[in-house]
């Protein structure tokens, strides 16, 4: 705003004397309104003369090179209305994190997955909307597709990102339902391409599966998943107070 202050002066639109607040209370005056939220510190505002406030217009303009991921990304296709409330806006690093020749064993995921998940600090609300915003691994923007006008996750790349961040979803078995009923948009080659693309330290072809499974899909359509299962068993969610096991993914659920 003071650039464009700076702007109209340079150019005798306005008088040079015009001071910043009085310009801005006229802006109000005419119509304008501002939205402002608190991320990592940063104050972030936004101007707009629309009376429509579009949350997802805002969110869009606040990191560069980001996209809309997990539940919102389903939203705005408008597939599903999951956790609508919560704005999930996503940053691919600029180098990848190479996790290849890490060593994981079996008591590694088990204190990992005893304790209570961690969530991001970096979010804010506004207007009865929560603002998330993540970090991901570079893929060179695997999976992230153009759609009305944002650059949003694919349906498959939102799968496996909510079954590999379930903490921010309730529950394994709300994602179960979310994916369930629109199960006939999933690609399971798609999703092992976007889980190697990923190359992640955790077991996540064996998880992808069990999900895939619950889902609808048989063991045969599933067979390039269970040929990556690890001898170790993972889970669906931390910190639970009983969990059971599949035997034929190694997942406790």
């Amino acid at each position: 705003m003071k650039e464009i202050l700076v702007i109209l002066k340079n150019k005798s639109l306005v008088s040079n004397s015009l001071s910043f607040n009085s310009f801005l209370l006229k802006l109000i005056d005419e119509g304008l309104t501002q939205k402002s939220i608190i991320i990592r510190g940063h104050l972030k505002t936004r101007y707009t003369f629309n009376q429509d406030f579009n949350i997802y217009n805002f969110c869009n303009s606040l990191e560069k090179n980001s996209f809309f991921s997990m539940s919102t990304a389903l939203n705005i296709l408008k597939v599903s209305y999951f956790r609508d409330e919560y704005i999930f806006i996503s940053k691919e690093r600029t180098k990848r994190i190479k996790h290849s020749n890490a060593i994981l064993t079996q008591e590694n995921i088990d204190n990992a997955f005893s304790k209570r998940p961690r969530r991001t600090a970096a979010y804010d609300k506004i207007d009865n909307r929560i603002v998330i915003l993540l970090e991901s691994n570079n893929t060179n923007s695997f999976g992230i597709i153009k759609y009305d006008g944002y650059n949003i996750s694919s349906i498959n790349r939102a799968f496996v990102e909510m079954i590999t961040n379930i903490h921010y979803f309730q529950s394994s078995k709300n994602v179960i339902k979310v994916f369930t009923n629109i199960k006939n948009r999933l690609d399971v080659d798609e999703i092992y391409t976007i889980i190697e693309k990923f190359d992640f330290i955790y077991p996540y072809f064996q998880l992808a599966g069990f999900y895939l499974e619950q889902i609808g899909y048989s063991q045969n359509e599933l067979s390039k998943f269970h040929a990556k299962k690890s001898e170790l068993n993972f889970y669906t969610e931390k910190n639970k107070d009983y969990y059971m096991l599949n035997k034929y993914w190694n997942i406790f659920y």
